[in-house]
């Protein structure tokens, strides 16, 4: 089947999808692009929907009662509901737009974070974490007199479960935030089984999804997670757009940290 697939697969075709590709570099050399875990490159739809918005219906978003302001206001909301869809929330009130997978996080350490997370309580990650599922976690570290702890990755760089284990019986966890696919090591991790080892102890989840999302199916009713990130830079579309994810239950606490939406 895999073969099959790869024969059907007209990259000619799909590079024509891609205006970048055309440049030759030092010289008359095409460009080749592998850099995709880092950003990817737009396709000719993504460009001409952002060069649409400019040329035709430019406006505030939620701010204008004009017919400029209400097709973007749409077509804004529009987008909402198609993430909605995509990763099958329950809503589209579970939705949040931020700028990157980062500020995701960061939205998440600096709101519920900060609200449910004290002295002597203790963070969960793996050693495998991108530095923005990290840093976060130092900072509100210091500030709450918390601790974080990291889970092993063996040698073939796949997560140790029992190190999980252990580290959740041990310790007063109050949140476990992973990855589900390193950026670094390619691991995809068995993300429904470990949430279900935290939710049996009570640990809500964050997932850091900015390079799983692009790569296959993702369904946060399934998979269960209290919070999801990613960015819409490492799946074709623009920079400067991520999406936080948010179980409904939780969404109404963090309500005062979300400005207006």
């Amino acid at each position: 089947m895999s073969r099959q697939r790869n024969q059907d697969l007209d990259v000619s075709r799909i590079r024509e999808d891609f205006p970048i590709l055309k440049r030759m570099l030092r010289g008359n050399k095409r460009l080749v692009y592998l850099d995709n875990s880092a950003t990817t490159q737009k396709p000719l739809s993504v460009i001409d929907a952002i060069s649409d918005y400019y040329k035709n219906y430019n406006s505030n978003i939620h701010r204008g009662v004009h017919q400029l302001a209400e097709e973007a206001t749409m077509e804004y909301e529009s987008t909402r509901e198609r993430v909605q869809k995509f990763i099958n929330s329950r809503s589209e009130k579970e939705i949040i737009f931020t700028r990157n997978t980062t500020e995701s996080i960061n939205l998440v350490a600096y709101s519920w974070g900060t609200m449910n997370i004290g002295r002597n309580d203790c963070i969960l990650l793996s050693e495998m974490e991108h530095h923005s599922n990290i840093v976060p976690w130092q900072i509100l570290a210091l500030e709450k007199c918390c601790k974080l702890e990291y889970v092993a990755v063996d040698e073939d760089g796949y997560l140790d479960l029992n190190d999980y284990e252990e580290r959740m019986k041990r310790n007063k966890v109050k949140l476990l935030s992973i990855s589900q696919m390193s950026n670094v090591l390619g691991t995809i991790v068995p993300i429904n089984k470990i949430i279900k080892m935290a939710h049996e102890r009570g640990i809500p989840v964050l997932v850091d999804a900015a390079q799983s999302v692009p790569h296959m199916r993702v369904d946060v009713q399934e998979m269960d997670c209290e919070f999801m990130a990613f960015s819409a830079h490492k799946m074709l579309g623009p920079t400067g757009v991520g999406v936080l994810y948010v179980k409904k239950e939780i969404l109404e606490g963090m309500r005062p940290f979300l400005g207006g939406r």
